[in-house]
C-alpha cells in the first residue's frame, strides 16, 4: 500500500466511522423520543412537579399531592423526585414550563404535573398536554364561627356590618366577594396571603368566616384541634361559583400515553385500597371522589 493510499484511507475510515456513530446516536435519540416510559424506567425515578403555596396539597415539596405521587411511584417501582414551583401568571405558562417544553431555569419538563384541572375547556386549549386520572374534587366552601353565625343559607350576612369574611388575595373567593351582587360584600372582605392565615385570624376573633376551598379550610382548622368544634365548614350556593367544583388530576406530555396509562392503573389501585382516603385524612381533610 502506497503512502498516498494510506494517507487517503484513514480519513475515509474516520469519516465512515463518524457517520455510523452519528446514525447510532440519532437512532438512540429516536428510540428515546418514541418511548417516554422507557426513559422513566431507565432513570428509576418519577419526576413530579407540584405547586408551592397550595397547602394542604403541596408547599415546598410537602403535602397531599406529594404523598400521592410517592405512593404512585412506589406502585411503578420507581423513586420520586419532587420539583416544587410557584405558579406563573397563567395556567398555560405552568403547562409549558413543567409539562410540555421545560424552562431555561427549571430545566427539562417533569414527567407529570400534580393538581391539574381535568376540565374540557382547558384540555382543548392545552392540546400539547395530556390530562388524566382525576383523583379528587375541589370546591369553594365557607368556614364560619357557629356562635356568631349559627346558620348560613346565603352570603347575605356578609353584607351586614361587623360580619368580616376572609379570603386569599387574588384567588377566586376574593374576586367573587369583591364584585358579586353589586359589590355587596366588598366592605367586609379582608384579604390574606394564604387561606391558613385567614383561618388563623378567624380563630383569633378577627373574622366571622373564611371562604376558600374545602380542603384548605379543613386543613387549616385541623391546626386548631382545641377550637375546631366552634367552626363549621359548608358550601354556600352562589351563581358566581362553580356549582359542583372541579375535578383535579394529573398532566403530562401528550406523547407520554404509556406512562399516563400506568399511572391511571396505579391511581385506581390506591383509590380501591383506601390509601388515597388515608392520605387525605392524615391532613385532617375529608376525601372527595372526583
Amino acid at each position: 500500500m502506497t503512502a498516498f493510499v494510506q494517507a487517503c484511507r484513514f480519513p475515509i475510515i474516520k469519516a465512515i466511522g463518524a457517520t455510523l456513530l452519528a446514525f447510532s446516536f440519532q437512532a438512540s435519540a429516536l428510540a428515546q423520543e418514541l418511548s417516554d416510559w422507557a426513559k422513566v424506567q431507565a432513570s428509576g425515578v418519577l419526576t413530579v412537579a407540584v405547586y408551592n403555596y397550595l397547602a394542604p396539597y403541596s408547599h415546598e415539596g410537602k403535602g397531599i399531592d406529594v404523598d400521592i405521587a410517592k405512593a404512585l411511584a412506589a406502585k411503578l417501582g420507581l423513586g420520586l423526585r419532587v420539583r416544587a414551583f410557584t405558579e406563573d401568571e397563567e395556567f398555560s405558562d405552568d403547562i409549558r414550563n413543567m409539562v410540555t417544553r421545560g424552562h431555561y431555569l427549571a430545566g427539562a419538563p417533569a414527567d407529570i404535573l400534580m393538581h391539574a384541572p381535568v376540565d374540557a375547556y382547558i384540555m382543548q386549549k392545552e392540546d400539547q398536554a395530556l390530562f388524566f386520572s382525576p383523583y379528587t374534587r375541589d370546591d369553594i366552601f365557607v368556614a364560619r364561627n357557629v356562635k356568631k353565625l349559627p346558620t348560613l343559607d346565603s352570603l347575605k350576612p356578609f353584607s351586614e356590618a361587623g360580619n368580616k369574611i376572609g379570603a386569599e388575595a387574588a384567588a377566586l373567593p376574593s374576586i367573587m366577594l369583591a364584585g358579586a351582587d353589586g359589590a355587596a360584600y366588598a366592605d367586609n372582605l379582608v384579604n390574606f396571603k394564604t387561606p391558613k392565615e385567614a383561618v388563623d385570624a378567624m380563630v383569633n376573633g378577627e373574622l366571622v368566616a373564611v371562604m376558600a376551598t374545602r380542603a384548605e379550610l379543613e386543613w387549616a382548622l385541623h391546626q386548631h384541634p382545641d377550637k375546631k368544634a366552634d367552626y363549621y365548614v359548608s358550601k354556600v350556593p352562589h351563581n358566581s361559583l362553580p356549582p359542583k367544583g372541579w375535578a383535579v388530576g394529573m398532566a403530562t406530555k401528550k406523547s407520554n400515553k404509556e406512562l399516563a396509562e400506568k399511572l391511571t392503573v396505579a391511581m385506581n389501585e390506591l383509590k380501591a385500597s383506601g390509601e388515597i382516603e388515608k392520605i387525605f385524612a392524615s391532613y385532617g381533610v375529608k376525601y372527595m371522589r372526583p
